[in-house]
């Protein structure tokens, strides 16, 4: 079954700038906050064409086009503000020619050619000036083990020592506090010394930790180390480590929320890295946002993307805010938009915005406010009472309910899908952990509007005990084709869902579906709820129609 959403990419005109509707080309941050998005291709067809992002204005705009159609290149912005675009692939197959895009005038010139052809480089600027330019692939996309040197100064290019490893892509390459380049990719990470033009490994085993990484991010952190974060397989995915130049060491260090891979990846103004969006083998294109403070080792949930996409890049702007522009934006499969993100710091809930004049309702950021002391709270018969109201965390992502008495209420914090409605705190899954379909319209097309647990027993939320699930859902028009799955995690921190029921709404349009179950062990436990249209029950669907909503509660 197909359905096409006819006003979701109306919505979409409303909250981004798209992109042209290029792929397979680099992009460049400028000063200011200036992007410059260089060729690609359309439709298999190398392109010339560039543009480039105005932050003043929020929009894009068509700058001066390359002498020569290409995709795949390797670009870098130099030491004088001039971005170098190396080698790529046209009609007549790889290039070796190169171009230099002068942004005050948007106009390119010729400079040298490469020694050796090659797309998919990985160009870097030196701290004298020059530019290395290392690996890549030739025209039957076999390796190339070579490097070699541009000097601005000559205008001309020089071989230099080749590393052990290939080397493919933009992104995976450092420079370090000595001038060394720190290169991570595979199974190898080398480190190369323009003094000597020499390649050795880097750290005693020659790799991160022995994990073999590819779609990962490299970042230098403000002390000198670097982070790597995630990668292709389902080990480097889920992990992140630090090399250490003064010893020369990897060392894992604490995991990402949301394994991931072909994230973007930034400092922050206060030395966290922020990693954003990216792709998950089993969910598919990421929407979700962490960042990770080297001080205390420690990843923090912030607010998610408006879309999720892969293969995107984050570049700050001059009024805090951050373009995240490129990528695909899975998984609707429309064209690339750019986004600005503007991250947002935890300001906790205060006991009078919490409405709680007693008790330790959570503040908002992870924490519980201490409002005082409560009588105890009242038994509940087959109908419940003193049903709690949610808040938002902001470090799990979800609403949760911070006691356990004898109900939680997501109340109005699930409204909406997505972009749909908007839903406040879109995607409310644990850690951002499964994004929202973006297709169709608000109140027309589905949607889960609201989870509430509540005690069947006397003992109120207590493990061993029945608690009843009511689901606020909007059906699609189309009856038999919605289903609404439920699950539920013992441990909200670390969930393991676990299916309840799979329930069929009545009519279309607002209404209640309700299950019963029982609690398991677990002190903060977690339900989620998947409205989804067609397809099969699992616990993050993909469908472009498809809703799913987490609700956290303490228990007894």
């Amino acid at each position: 079954m197909t359905r096409v959403g006819c006003a979701a990419w109306a919505l979409f005109a409303l909250l981004f700038v798209c992109l042209p509707a290029w792929a397979g080309g680099p992009l460049v941050a400028l000063e200011g906050g200036r992007v410059l998005a260089v060729g690609g291709q359309e439709g298999g067809r190398a392109l010339a064409g560039c543009e480039a992002y105005e932050p003043g204005t929020g929009s894009w705009r068509t700058t001066g086009a390359m002498r020569t159609a290409r995709r795949h290149p390797a670009a870098v912005r130099m030491a004088d503000g001039r971005v170098l675009v190396v080698g790529g692939v046209s009609a007549s197959g790889v290039l070796a020619s190169c171009e230099v895009y002068e942004p005050a005038t948007g106009r390119w010139s010729r400079v040298a050619d490469l020694t050796e052809a090659r797309a998919e480089a990985e160009a870097v600027v030196l701290p004298d000036g020059r530019v290395l330019v290392a690996g890549g692939v030739d025209a039957d996309r076999l390796p190339v083990r070579s490097a070699e040197l541009y000097d601005p100064a000559t205008g001309r290019w020089t071989r230099t020592g080749s590393p052990a490893s290939s080397r493919q892509g933009a992104g995976t390459a450092v420079v370090l506090d000595s001038g060394e380049v720190l290169f991570v990719g595979g199974l190898l990470a080398e480190l190369y010394d323009p003094a000597s033009g020499q390649w050795r490994k880097a750290g005693p085993v020659g790799g991160a930790a022995g994990t073999h990484r590819s779609g990962h991010s490299v970042t230098r952190l403000p002390d000198g180390r670097v982070l790597v974060v995630g990668g292709t397989t389902a080990r480097a995915a889920a992990t992140a480590e630090v090399y250490d130049p003064a010893s020369g060491e990897w060392r894992q260090v604490a995991s990402p929320g949301v394994p991931r891979e072909g994230h973007g990846a930034m400092v922050t103004e206060d030395g966290r890295v922020r990693v954003a969006g990216g792709f998950h083998m089993k969910k598919g294109a990421l929407a979700s946002v962490e960042t990770y403070d080297p001080v205390s080792d420690t990843w923090s949930v912030e607010p998610s993307l408006g879309a999720a996409r892969r293969g995107a890049v984050l570049v700050p702007q001059p009024d805090g805010a951050v373009l995240v522009v490129g990528g695909s934006s899975e998984p609707t499969g429309g064209p690339p938009v750019s986004e600005r993100y503007v991250p947002e710091r935890c300001l906790p809930l205060t006991c009078a915005s919490a409405g709680r004049a007693c008790g330790e309702p959570p503040d908002g950021c992870g924490g519980t406010l201490s409002c005082g002391p409560c009588e105890e709270a009242p038994r509940c018969g087959e109908e419940g009472c003193g049903v709690e109201r949610a808040v938002f965390d902001a470090v799990l992502g979800v609403p949760r309910c911070g006691e356990a008495g004898a109900g939680c209420d997501s109340v109005g914090l699930l409204a909406g899908r997505g972009l749909l409605g908007p839903e406040p705190h879109a995607p409310n899954t644990l850690g951002g952990s499964c994004a929202d379909g973006q297709g169709g319209t608000h109140a027309r097309d589905e949607a889960l509007d609201g989870l509430r647990v509540i005690a069947e027993e006397r003992e109120g939320l207590s493990p061993g005990r029945r608690v009843r699930v009511e689901a606020t859902v909007w059906a699609y028009a189309r009856p038999g084709v919605n289903r609404l799955d439920l699950y539920a995690a013992a441990d909200a921190r670390a969930p393991e869902w676990m299916h309840l029921a799979t329930l069929t709404p009545g009519r279309a349009g607002a209404q209640v579906l309700t299950a019963t179950y029982v609690l398991p062990v677990g002190t903060l436990q977690a339900l989620r709820g998947v409205f989804r249209y067609a397809g099969s029950a699992e616990p993050c669907p993909e469908g472009v129609f498809d809703d799913v909503d987490d609700l956290v509660f303490t228990t007894r």
